[in-house]
């Protein structure tokens, strides 16, 4: 009678794990099963589809903020822009939901921007959050939550394609974050929608830089835009430029080594930092857009000098004791920066952000785009 019982018992188990095995991976309990998932999404190893890059340079300028002047749908049409990514979703939550980021997502403009002759890929942030993203990245339900989440936007509001902003991730979440993107970038293609990922230069710190896989990255996406600014970051103890010429053509030959010239797009910043010291020591710093730096420059009538070495203007001045700098960004530095487009046949310029810049920006970067594609 205990032999039987025995048996029967034995029978009952391996029923219940071939059940277990069988159950979908959203379902599945804690054990072998999810550290088989984990291991596939870590990989990073799924091709994508037949991509969808322009036929020509990329212009892009994403939009966080809307005003009647700086809206892209609605204001005049810009020759050298032919793509927006106006920054509306978030991931907000491990298990994959997206929720609406400050602006909210608009179908009417997506419509409007698409009849001017603009591209729409909506960015998607990881809302910068280190520790959520390191559990939605063990967390293959929650990865897929969020991939079909991002796809019914796509389909929803009828956007050309997606502009993936995941930042400060944890180094040792590089290979899920591959995995991730990878899995995106196939989803998006069977539907025949452009794919771009922001990365930063190589080299960095592990939140901000050694989490990336640039290589993998490329395989998956069309587009990688580095975010060639922030050289010396808000919270930086020593002041300098955002986005010295030197420090950005350096930072292109890294990215080159392991990205295609083809897939690259240069992302150029179109504000400046006031660095506020006292005894050579920053106590404060103050973002800066082209506008406030030119009417800085008027009001205290102040003396420009051009920094070769940062190929941007350098200007000074003292307030409440303090001494303030200023490595300004200008259509000038910006014609610098656009240039390396051209020199090594990059795929395209992309500005952080609509509102920042001077109205004399566009015509400049029209120049170096058109002549990068001679």
């Amino acid at each position: 009678m205990k032999q039987r019982i025995v048996w029967i018992l034995l029978g009952f188990m391996v029923f219940m794990s071939s059940v277990v095995m069988a159950a979908p991976a959203e379902n599945a309990a804690p054990g072998s099963r999810i550290k088989d998932l984990l291991a596939e999404w870590r990989k990073g190893d799924v091709k994508p589809a037949t991509g969808n890059r322009l036929p020509g340079k990329v212009g892009l300028v994403w939009q966080p903020r809307l005003d009647d002047a700086t809206d892209m749908s609605e204001a005049e049409r810009i020759d050298c822009i032919n793509v927006v990514s106006p920054c509306w979703f978030r991931i907000s939550s491990e298990d994959g939901t997206m929720s609406h980021a400050a602006l909210s997502p608009d179908k009417d403009y997506v419509k409007k921007a698409q009849k001017k002759g603009y591209k729409v890929w909506a960015l998607v942030s990881n809302s910068f959050d280190p520790d959520m993203t390191h559990r939605l990245l063990a967390n293959p339900a929650g990865m897929k939550r969020a991939i079909d989440e991002i796809m019914q936007a796509v389909k929803k509001y009828d956007l050309d394609g997606i502009n993936l902003d995941f930042e400060n991730i944890e180094e040792e979440d590089r290979d899920a974050l591959s995995g991730f993107i990878s899995r995106l970038g196939t989803e998006l293609h069977k539907e025949n929608k452009t794919f771009s990922v922001d990365v930063t230069f190589p080299g960095g710190s592990p939140n901000w830089s050694l989490c990336y896989d640039r290589g993998a990255i490329a395989a998956a996406a069309d587009y990688v835009m580095v975010m060639a600014y922030d050289e010396h970051p808000g919270g930086s103890k020593y002041a300098g430029s955002v986005a010295s010429i030197g420090w950005v053509e350096n930072g292109v030959q890294a990215m080159l080594r392991e990205v295609p010239a083809e897939k690259l797009v240069l992302g150029m910043p179109l504000y400046s930092r006031i660095w506020k010291e006292s005894d050579g020591v920053v106590e404060d710093v103050e973002t800066l857009w082209m506008e406030d730096a030119d009417r800085l420059v008027r009001e205290k009538k102040l003396a420009r000098v051009w920094d070769a070495d940062a190929g941007q203007y350098y200007f000074e001045y003292q307030k409440n004791g303090q001494l303030c700098r200023v490595w300004q960004e200008n259509a000038r530095s910006i014609a610098l920066k656009a240039s390396l487009i051209s020199k090594y046949d990059l795929a395209g310029a992309a500005l952080w952000r609509r509102g920042f810049e001077t109205a004399d920006v566009w015509p400049v970067l029209a120049a170096e785009l058109e002549n990068s594609q001679r």
